[in-house]
């Protein structure tokens, strides 16, 4: 049998693979568009649009006939769009709480390009959903876990890219140089659209809250930190695995705002400039402290005040954590927090043996702690006695 006869019969098998399973990726399509989307609503965002799709059979076998040994991943595929390019790493970190995404598949287009090149620019990945059955290859006896391929970009980017695919595909022959230079000039000025409507948002944001800031009422104050935890990348970067660390979803936390604002304020870092600079200094004490102390079956802003609501990460919790280990370690207390003293006292010597021990284990100091921590939903002062970690 030559190569051809091999490749031939690949491609019969997938195509067979296909047509057993197009009836089971059709019925996960509607599930999962709409479980992406009640995800990126309770997370708060406003954003363009989320659709599924499930690739055609003329398309699949076009795909299979390009590289007959190499799997098929994107039967079935979602896009997510969004209205700003800003909000695309924190709404990534919302949808893949649905998938165990294959972290070897994520690719960002954009970095593909040449640094002087403009065009297709999109953040894409694979992953398994959630909960799902089945295991990878094997006999036909066995089902195959479904995949979906992940999509997300802007609106801009996802009209250039469509209307670019049609041209391209839909011409007979290669289009002139010409054409080319007007698709790269196109896409250069979506880019900068992108950019411009981050920036445009940023200024409104800053405009609405400058008014009561020159008044002394800390509008804007909410309003720079605001601004750090939605376009700081490092504080985006450290939100993802502070949430990956505790193992917890993501999500919207009635209250975070408030806590934060509480630590950032006795933390001392009053303007823009300071929390960059604070941020830098303990961030990483910040992230040591989340893993030590964080409660990963209770709230984990307000375990005490309201014990039954469960662990959730939210835009800012490694903002938040950074803030507080800057602010028990400077001694200064935390006022306008509903944590109970008694809870923050405990945070305090924490922080202060992670500080003058940077080699020890976080997860070491958070087994040692838990057995001597006062329980959670503790509100009294009396129920908290003085700890010592050695």
């Amino acid at each position: 049998m030559d190569a051809r006869e091999d490749d031939e019969q690949l491609v019969a098998a997938e195509l067979a693979r296909y047509d057993r399973e197009l009836r089971r990726y059709r019925r996960l399509r509607s599930r999962i568009e709409a479980d992406f989307a009640r995800r990126l609503d309770a997370a708060g965002f406003r954003y363009f649009q989320v659709t599924a799709r499930v690739k055609s059979r003329e398309s699949f076998e076009r795909k299979v006939r390009r590289a007959p040994d190499r799997e098929v991943r994107d039967i079935l595929g979602v896009r997510v769009i969004a209205h700003f390019e800003g909000d695309l790493p924190a709404m990534e970190q919302v949808v893949r709480e649905a998938l165990i995404v294959d972290d070897d598949s994520w690719v960002d287009k954009s970095e593909l390009l040449p640094i002087d090149a403009f065009g297709y620019r999109s953040v894409q990945f694979v992953g398994q959903i959630a909960g799902s059955s089945g295991r990878r290859g094997g006999g036909d006896a066995e089902v195959d876990a479904p995949l979906v391929e992940v999509q997300l970009r802007t609106a801009l980017s996802d009209t250039w890219s469509e209307l670019e695919h049609d041209f391209r595909y839909k011409s007979a022959r290669q289009l002139p140089r010409e054409v080319d230079r007007l698709f790269a000039l196109s896409a250069a000025l979506l880019e900068q659209a992108d950019e411009n409507l981050d920036r445009i948002r940023r200024q409104v944001e800053e405009e609405r809250t400058a008014g009561p800031a020159a008044r002394g009422d800390g509008g804007g104050e909410r309003g720079y930190i605001g601004r750090f935890i939605q376009y700081d990348g490092d504080s985006r970067s450290l939100d993802q695995v502070v949430t990956a660390a505790l193992d917890v979803p993501f999500g919207v936390v009635t209250g975070a705002g408030r806590e934060l604002r509480s630590v950032v304020r006795a933390a001392g870092w009053l303007r823009y400039e300071a929390l960059v600079d604070g941020f830098a200094e303990y961030s990483e004490l910040g992230r040591r402290l989340a893993i030590a102390c964080a409660s990963t079956s209770n709230d984990l802003l307000l375990a005490d005040a309201e014990p039954q609501r469960p662990a959730r990460a939210f835009r800012g919790i490694g903002t938040y954590w950074t803030a507080l280990a800057a602010a028990l370690l400077g001694g200064e207390p935390i006022r306008e927090s509903r944590v109970p003293d008694g809870r923050l006292a405990e945070y305090r010597v924490v922080a202060a043996y992670l500080y003058a021990n940077p080699d020890a284990s976080a997860l070491g100091v958070r087994s040692r702690y838990g057995s001597i921590a006062a329980p959670v939903g503790t509100l009294d002062d009396a129920g908290f006695r003085p700890i010592d970690l050695g």
